[in-house]
């Protein structure tokens, strides 16, 4: 006889919008600090990138746009928090392993939005290889890694 699995749908979603909001602040943080204040950038520029990505170049034409953009970014944030935090209740090694498995889950997730992006024609080719391990390194560690900690925790509670 064979037993099915019943995912706790509840604690995925209070897992997926913990762990959503905590990623969108560390990687946004990070890249903030990282790559916005080194080039005397904005994050208002940053998030009115993200819009760009979800509508196309028209939200370029107000800086308003870029609040939309903040919203995409916590909404896929939450998205992929929740992927992770179902895929944690089903294989329980992620949990006791998060660091490695939030590091793994965010090469998943940086290679996935890559792809994302070359569908929406909004990726830009990095500018050589620290560009690329900067990338790398806000998704695993300052992304998947927040995610998987936080999932973590709250499966404990």
């Amino acid at each position: 006889m064979t037993t099915t699995f019943s995912p706790n749908w509840a604690a995925i979603v209070r897992q997926a919008i913990a762990a959503g909001f905590a990623g969108a602040i560390v990687i946004d943080a990070y890249l903030w600090l990282a790559t916005i204040v080194p080039a005397h950038g904005s994050l208002l520029a940053m998030w009115q990138w993200v819009a760009s990505a979800a509508i196309g170049p028209v939200a370029f034409s107000s800086g308003t746009f870029a609040w939309f953009g903040l919203l995409v970014h916590v909404i896929v944030s939450i998205g992929w928090a929740g992927g992770y935090a179902y895929f944690a209740q089903t294989q329980k090694f992620v949990s006791a392993r998060w660091f490695v498995s939030g590091f793994v889950y965010g090469i998943i997730v940086y290679c996935f939005m890559l792809l994302l992006l070359l569908g929406a024609h909004a990726f830009v080719v990095p500018s050589g290889p620290l560009a690329i391990l900067n990338a790398v390194l806000a998704h695993t560690l300052f992304f998947g890694v927040p995610v998987a900690y936080v999932v973590a925790r709250m499966s404990r509670a």
